[in-house]
Parts: structure tokens; C-alpha cells; sequence
């Protein structure tokens, strides 16, 4: 169990003999040079008598540093005689003569430089083409969660908030945001002062002399000279922040375009000014993602109950971002590809992405940026429910789409996928090291966190749920908070002990299986919880919980709201066996029926809408569970097979998407068996998907609605890839038709599957390298959206030719072909292809510190890497390759993510060691009915 900050001697925190209270910070970046100089002044308050300060520093330089007391009695500034770093703790210590008196006020002032990185970390640069294709560079911010240390001295803690004033020196021609309004902006003329001309004398006697003189004289001479000569600065000034932590501050300096909206101003009190920022000729594209913003914006107050604090909210596309987005308060940056979409050349598949991704970001500002966390063992409150929320907003503002039935199909399996391993953890998890927080940024802070708060607020009621969230902000408003306190809350305003229950969802690992027994005529059925595990081999002693479980068992006409408190308990259900446990999929558990009851529910589905399962959710959740349940051995593969042959009548798309993707992950793990088998179940997939994509047609309407839509992309997708003559010839002749120009020949919604499907079949070598070529011209064609680049780049790992797979590789690795936070899509591509798993293992261990030194910085994406690297492994040779390979390494910053993907490899590899022999059996006797 985590310890409150207070009992645990084990966290890595600064020391408290002073506290911040506000910065006033001014930078100079060089987007020439790429060095940038800065000073700032923090007010403190001093809690103890100090003659030493330390806080956190990283790759950055203290030129000088004075304190101001107004308690001093023989002076009233003093400077600082020595300045120490201890970089393994990003900490660096200023040591005065004259102790600062306890219960008094003073300012530090220091001034500095440090370098705009290419790591995608702390205050970083981020290249572009201008209009001539020339390489050019913009300035950014990514301080989540331990780099605004990288930026400027700070106390780089969560819990340590202040406010901010922020000044900005830049080339007058280009645009500078920060999370506050402008309120001046005036030419700049060069003193000197930020670029190190006065400031390299002090630096010489708290630095060594050498280092001092080179850097003072040498470097800050040369870079004021050469910015100030040749470039027009302007200074800009800006409000002043509310209370904040230290990792929402953020800067963003380039030639950017703007458009503008305002929200209605209903539930904030006043319209709040909404821009998408852009680079040039790019930025209508955000015109998607503005107006979910300003409809986000007030549905957030409203539902929150307090109005969005600051002046205006920015969004920004940058070209170099390591992760989807960031919450920056008032100014929230994004990957291009999250950001912008064009109506007319992108695929509709990332019109929902983005609105997710907007209201995501947007739930933050109050959920995360108003209240924080105490610390990041509480990451799953902002993560866990900005996506809940996120979620929320998207449900309001495009009811059409079905989003809880998309959050049933998609993110509860991402969480339950992972969480049914042992390396996983609990949502909140100890965190002592920062090293170790990026690793926490994952499927069970996000998606476990939200599908368990929706649990949550499904069982007290959305409303009831609301109220308590609504309490908790304008309690911790400005302030930190734990997961306690909105436990506390969420108890006062639904009036039962909501921490008696949730607790053990939170701080325990795992979710539960619910084994469900009942006799032949019986009306009552026995239902008995046990950890779930994707292996099937639970231990005695790793089954000690026992969670509190809603049951909602939904029979003919009604749901009974059951509640399973104990290992075991008995509850009443129809004798026939009509019956589902979890209606509406709203509680986060897996629920294994007897054989007999999942044919019952079989024949139901047959019903249609006048089945039992006439809900999405219900006939979603069934298949994910008799899925999941075949890979553990507590239900068999065969019996899946048998159960998706109930579904051939189906037409909703969330239903066929989750089929797609256990039979997908089949095929996946099987791709060592005969070929007959493969082709087998390639007839199978066939058999199921071929009809619809032919029913839907190549034909795109504009009348077709979302889900159609979405529909269509998948069956043509199945079809093609199960070896459908008609799909892949008609797939082959617009591909020709669409490279040789006629851009209508494949609709955007369609160019992904189209080029994955005739890469997948090639007639001959010959062949695959022409199409190939082919799609590398679309993936470099920068003219297009980003979002169809992307495809393309995905779809080029679909080979097998093993020339064209290591050049794929070496591309990686050359940031003018991919840029650093696009190589996943290669790893993750290759990763998914049988044809490249082994190539990709030789390229990963033959470039394995190169690939580390490259990610070094975005330790998160070198996780991933190592993931799609072992992940795709259904071999135990291979496994214990892999772990040979790493038993010398020091594996602390990913470990995680190697224990999740050695785990992952073993249950496939076990899974279908276990189960080959029945599919084979089984397709054998139920080939007649689909060859």
C-alpha cells in the first residue's frame, strides 16, 4: 500500500525549508542556435532558517544566483557562493553565507541558460518544412510530469503550486503563446542581461573559472550578438497564472496561424476565446477540433459546476510530440495528427479521435489543472477521469456515434487485456523515483481508471455521481488533492461509504472472473469471484481479494441489481438459462457461463432485437469475455468459433469490431500453424465478413451515417485480408487507378484498408516491391493530412519481402524519413506481421543501444518499442532469447513494459500450444459450412 506524502520516507522530494509561491520568469530561446537563456525571480516563503536552497535542475545551467530577505540585517541581497548539482536526482543546491530567518519572505533570483533538445522533453525544438521545403524549427514545452526542470530551476513537484508570471523574448515575426492572455508586446532591445554577457563573471566564481569564462564570454557574447544583430526580437508579456503546478506551465514559439471562436458564454458566466494554432496552410484544419472545443468548454462548467478559470484556451498542433496531447492550462499542445483533420481528405476514423482527444484534454483543465493530484501515485485521478469525462463530452456533443458502447469495444479490453497479467499493477501505484512515473502512463491510469469510475457512477447514479465530483472541485479548488478525498466527497453527496468498496479497485491488482454454476431446472445460480488471469494458472495466494461486484443481472424485461459482497453467493435467475450477468457491460469484471447457458444466449442472439441481447453493449460484452476466456483456458478456442457463428446476421458495427478482433488475434497467435489451418480460418473470417462488405458496396455516400461508415472500412478490411476474390481484385484496380492519379478512385475512408489488402496480396515479389513504392510516395507526400501519411507509413510494414522489411527498419531510424515519435507506427506494424517478427528481433538487438540512446529522453515510446519488439513472440525459444538478452541490461526505466511483453508472449505461446489441436478439429467438422 502507498503511504500519504507525509508517512513515506522513501519519496524522492525537496527539501521544505522553503516554499514557492510565485515565479517570474522571462526566457530568451535561439531557434538558430538552439540555446535558450532565461532568468527568473521566486518569491519564497521560508519556512526554516536556511542557508542552503535546492531545488530541481535538469541539462540546465545556473549562471548566478542572489536571494533578497528583507530579515537580513546587514544586507539585504546576497549571492550565492557555491552552486552544486547531483544530476542523478536533477537537484541542484545554492549555498549562501548568511542563514534566511524562518517565517520570513524573500526572492531568489537566478539567472541561466539550457539547450532547445530534439528529446521531445522540457523546452524542446520541433522542425517543419516552410514553403520552399526548407528544414525550420519552432520552440515547445512538454513538462509532464519531471521536465519543467529542463526549462528553468523550479520546485518541479506536483503539490508545490504557484503562480507564474511569464515573459517571452523572440524574433518579432513569429507567433509566442504561453497559458495566459498577451498583455504587452513591444521590441526587444539585447542589454545582454538574459544572454549571459553580465551574468559569466558569477558564474566563474560558483562554477569554476574555466567554465565560467567559456560560457559567460565566449557563448553569451556570440549569441546575443548574433540574435540581436540579424533578428528583430519583441518582448511579450503575459497575465498572471491562477495557483498551478509546475508541469502545466508551457510556452510555444513559430510562424503559426490562427482560427478564432468563442463559446456561448451560457454556463461560464462570459464567452471564452477558443483558437487552433497551426503552421501555415494548415490550420482550417482545425476547424473539426475548434468546434468541439467551444461546445466542450461550456458542457464542462455546466456538468462541473464551475466555470473554465482562465481568459482564453489555445490549442496548438506541433509536428515533434511525444504523446498525444498535453493539458497545458490555457494553452494544450497536441500531435498534428490529434489535432487537425480535413473533412474532405481525412478518414472518418479520426474525426471521433479527435473529438476525443480535444474533450480529453479539455476535462483536464478542471479535473488535473484546477485540482491536482498530491503526488503520482494519484496519476489515475487526472488520467483515469479526463478519460471518463473526455468520454462524457463526446456522448453530448455526437449522440449518433454510440460512444459507450465504443468505450465497451475499445478501452475496458485495453485495461482488462493488460490488467489480466501479473506484471501488471494497481491504478494507483507507489511512486518513490520520478525515473519511474512514465511507466504508469498506461492502460491502467487511463482505461482501468475510467471504466472503473463508471462503474462507479453507474451504480450511484450519473447524477448522484456528478454532484460529488462537483463538490470535490469547489472543495480542493486551486489546491491537491488524493483519491481519498474524492472518495470523501462522492460518500457525503450519495450518503453511503463509497472509499468501503472502491478502495479495493484501486489499491488491489487485478479484476475478477465470475464463475457462474447452475443445475439443469434450478431458478438460482451460484456465482463465484476469483482474480482473473490471461495465463489460467491462478495460485492459491494470489486469490485474496474479494471485490465488491455489481451484478446487474439483466433476464426477460427487466435488470436485477444483484451485488456480490462475498467469494461466493447464491442469487435467483430464470431456470432456462435466459439470462446475462453485467447488462450494459458498465462493471469491470469477465463472467464465465456454463456451456449450455452461452448457446442459450447463443440462440438469442439469432433473435435480433427481439432477443435478450437486443442491447449493443450486451452482445459487445459477450464476445469479449468468451474471447478473453478462450485465451486463459477457462472456456475453449473452439467454443468462441462456435459462438461467432451466431452473429452471421449481425449488422452493428461495434459487434463486428469486436469479433474482428479476437478472430484477428487468433489468426495472429495461429500464424505458426499448417498453412491449412491458417487458410482455415481465413475461410472463417471470410465467411462472416465477405456478405457485409458486399452488401456496403466500395460506394460511399454522403447519407451514410458514422456507424455505416465505420462499418463498411471494417468488413471491406476483413474480406480483403481473408483472401475475398472479389474485395482484392476490386482493392488492386482502384489502387492502380488512385496512384496513377485519380484521387476518387479510393475514398479517404478506404485508402488504409486498400493499401494494407493488396500489400497482404501480392501476386509475386515483383509485384509487392512496385506497390510498395507506391505507398513510401503517399507517406512522403506532405501536401496530404497527416492522418493519411500516417496510414500509409502503418501499411508499409504489411510485407513480406524481406528486403523491403529492413529497409522499412532502417527508415526508422533516419529522423528525416520518420520523425522519432512516428517510429511506433513501424514497430507496432512489423510487430503485427509473422512475416517480420523475427527480422524485427535481429534489427531490435543488433540496434538495441542506438534505439535506447534515440528514445532516451521519451522513455515512454522506447517502451513501446521493446513491447512490439518481444510482444509478437507465440514461441518459448524465442521467449527465453529474450530474456537472455536482457539479463544484462539495466531494464529499471522500461521494466514494465519488457515484464508486460514477456507475459503477453508466454499466454499466447501457452494458448495456443493448448488449444491448436481442437481448432484444428474443429474447423475440420465446420468447414462445409464456410469453405
Amino acid at each position: 500500500m502507498c503511504k500519504p506524502s507525509a508517512a513515506n520516507p522513501d519519496r524522492q522530494v525537496l527539501p521544505t525549508n522553503v516554499k514557492p509561491t510565485h515565479y517570474d520568469l522571462t526566457l530568451q530561446p535561439n531557434l538558430n542556435t538552439f540555446v535558450f537563456y532565461g532568468q527568473v525571480k521566486v518569491n519564497l516563503d521560508v519556512n526554516e532558517d536556511s542557508k542552503t536552497i535546492v531545488l530541481n535542475t535538469r541539462d540546465v545551467k545556473i549562471h548566478s544566483a542572489t536571494v533578497s530577505s528583507v530579515a537580513l540585517k546587514t544586507e539585504s541581497t546576497q549571492t550565492a557562493t557555491d552552486i552544486t548539482y547531483d544530476e542523478k536526482k536533477d537537484l541542484a543546491t545554492l549555498t549562501f553565507n548568511e542563514a534566511i530567518p524562518a517565517n520570513t519572505k524573500a526572492v531568489l533570483n537566478m539567472s541561466f541558460q539550457g539547450e532547445l533538445n530534439d528529446q521531445m522533453a522540457g523546452f524542446y525544438r520541433s522542425t517543419y518544412k516552410d514553403a520552399e521545403g526548407n528544414t525550420k524549427y519552432l520552440a515547445t514545452t512538454q513538462f509532464e510530469s519531471t521536465d519543467a526542470r529542463r526549462a528553468f530551476p523550479c520546485w518541479d513537484e506536483p503539490s508545490l503550486k504557484a503562480t507564474f508570471d511569464v515573459t517571452l523574448v523572440v524574433p518579432s515575426e513569429l507567433t509566442a503563446l504561453s497559458n495566459m492572455d498577451v498583455i504587452a508586446d513591444k521590441p526587444y532591445q539585447d542589454t545582454g542581461k538574459l544572454t549571459g554577457k553580465t551574468e559569466g563573471k558569477t558564474e566563474g566564481k560558483t562554477e569554476g573559472k574555466t567554465e565560467g569564462k567559456t560560457e559567460g564570454k565566449t557563448e553569451g557574447k556570440t549569441e546575443g550578438k548574433t540574435e540581436s544583430a540579424s533578428v528583430s526580437l519583441k518582448e511579450v508579456k503575459y497575465a498572471t497564472t491562477p495557483l498551478m503546478s509546475t508541469y502545466l506551465l508551457a510556452f510555444v514559439v513559430g510562424p503559426f496561424e490562427y482560427i478564432e471562436a468563442f463559446t456561448s458564454g451560457e454556463y461560464n458566466g462570459r464567452p471564452i476565446r477558443s483558437r487552433v494554432y497551426a503552421l501555415p496552410g494548415s490550420v482550417e484544419q482545425g476547424r473539426h477540433a475548434l468546434n468541439v472545443c467551444i461546445a466542450a468548454l461550456e458542457y464542462f462548467a455546466k456538468v462541473f459546476g464551475e466555470p473554465y478559470p482562465l481568459p482564453k484556451l489555445d490549442m496548438v498542433a506541433i509536428p515533434d510530440f511525444e504523446a498525444g496531447a498535453m493539458e497545458n492550462w490555457g494553452l494544450v499542445t497536441y500531435r498534428t495528427v490529434a489535432l487537425l483533420f480535413d473533412e474532405k481528405s481525412s478518414s472518418i476514423v479520426f474525426k471521433k479521435s479527435t473529438a476525443y482527444t480535444v474533450c480529453h484534454e479539455l476535462a483536464h483543465q478542471w479535473f488535473g489543472n484546477l485540482v491536482t493530484m498530491e503526488w503520482w501515485d494519484h496519476l489515475w485521478l487526472n488520467e483515469g477521469f479526463a478519460t471518463y469525462a473526455g468520454w462524457l463530452a463526446v456522448a453530448e456533443i455526437f449522440p449518433e456515434w454510440d460512444v459507450w458502447t465504443s468505450f465497451v469495444n475499445e478501452d475496458m479490453p485495453r485495461a482488462l487485456n493488460l490488467d489480466a497479467l501479473r506484471s501488471s499493477h494497481p491504478i494507483e501505484v507507489c511512486v518513490n523515483d520520478p525515473a519511474e512515473i512514465h511507466q504508469i502512463f498506461d492502460a491502467i491510469s487511463y482505461y482501468k481508471g475510467a471504466s472503473v469510475i463508471r462503474m462507479l457512477s453507474s451504480w450511484l447514479g450519473v447524477d448522484t455521481f456528478l454532484a460529488g465530483v462537483r463538490r470535490y472541485l469547489r472543495r480542493h479548488r486551486l489546491s491537491n488533492a488524493s483519491t481519498d478525498d474524492l472518495w470523501v466527497a462522492l460518500s457525503e453527496e450519495a450518503n453511503v461509504d463509497v472509499s468501503q468498496f472502491m478502495t479495493l479497485w484501486t489499491k488491489r491488482v487485478g479484476y475478477p472472473v465470475l464463475t457462474v454454476e447452475q443445475n439443469k431446472g434450478e431458478d438460482k445460480i451460484k456465482v463465484t469471484q476469483s482474480r482473473y488471469l490471461s495465463t489460467g494458472d491462478l495460485s492459491q495466494d494470489e486469490d485474496e481479494t474479494v471485490w465488491w461486484v455489481p451484478l446487474n443481472v439483466l433476464v426477460a424485461g427487466k435488470t436485477e441489481s444483484y451485488t456480490l459482497t462475498e467469494k461466493s453467493q447464491t442469487f435467483d435467475a430464470p431456470s432456462d438459462g435466459l439470462f446475462k450477468i453485467n447488462a450494459g457491460q458498465t462493471a469491470v469484471y469477465r463472467t464465465n457461463y456454463p456451456i449450455d447457458n452461452i448457446r442459450a444466449l447463443g440462440d438469442e442472439i439469432k433473435k435480433g432485437p427481439k432477443g435478450l441481447l437486443s442491447d449493443t453493449t450486451d452482445r459487445v460484452g459477450l464476445i469479449a469475455d468468451a474471447g478473453n476466456l478462450s485465451v486463459s483456458g477457462e472456456q475453449t478456442t473452439a467454443a468462441f468459433l462456435e459462438l461467432a457463428q451466431a452473429f452471421v446476421n449481425e449488422e452493428n458495427y461495434f459487434v463486428w469490431s469486436q469479433l474482428s478482433t479476437h478472430l484477428g488475434k487468433i489468426l495472429g497467435v495461429w500464424s505458426g500453424q499448417p498453412k491449412e489451418i491458417r487458410d482455415s480460418l481465413k475461410s472463417f473470417r471470410r465467411s462472416l465478413f465477405a456478405p457485409i462488405a458486399h452488401k456496403l458496396g466500395w460506394q460511399v455516400s454522403e447519407n451514410d451515417d458514422y456507424l455505416t461508415s465505420i462499418l463498411r472500412v471494417l468488413a471491406i478490411t476483413n474480406a480483403g485480408r481473408s483472401n475475398d476474390e472479389a474485395t482484392v481484385e476490386e482493392a488492386k484496380k482502384r489502387f492502380w487507378e488512385f496512384v496513377g492519379g485519380n484521387s476518387e478512385a479510393i475514398h479517404p475512408n478506404l485508402r488504409g484498408p486498400v493499401f494494407n489488402i493488396v500489400l497482404g496480396a501480392a501476386e509475386d515479389e515483383q509485384e509487392e516491391h512496385k506497390m510498395w513504392e507506391e505507398v513510401l510516395k503517399i507517406y512522403r507526400d506532405e501536401s496530404l493530412p497527416s492522418d493519411q501519411r500516417l496510414v500509409a507509413l502503418n501499411c508499409l510494414g504489411g510485407i513480406k519481402s524481406e528486403t523491403l522489411i529492413k529497409r522499412y527498419l532502417e527508415m526508422s531510424l533516419d529522423e528525416k524519413e520518420i520523425r522519432g515519435q512516428d517510429s511506433f507506427y513501424v514497430y507496432s506494424s512489423l510487430s503485427a506481421n509473422p512475416d517480420a517478427r523475427d527480422l524485427f528481433w535481429e534489427f531490435f538487438t543488433e540496434h538495441f543501444s542506438r534505439l535506447h540512446d534515440k528514445f532516451s529522453k521519451s522513455l515512454s515510446l522506447f517502451g513501446a518499442a521493446v513491447k512490439c519488439a518481444v510482444g509478437g513472440f507465440v514461441s518459448l525459444d524465442r521467449i527465453k532469447e529474450a530474456e537472455a538478452f536482457f539479463a544484462d541490461k539495466d531494464t529499471k526505466e522500461y521494466a514494465r513494459s519488457l515484464e508486460q511483453a514477456l507475459e503477453g508472449a508466454r499466454v499466447n505461446t501457452h494458448w495456443v500450444n493448448r488449444d491448436h489441436a481442437l481448432v484444428a478439429d474443429w474447423l475440420r467438422d465446420n468447414a462445409h459450412k464456410f469453405a
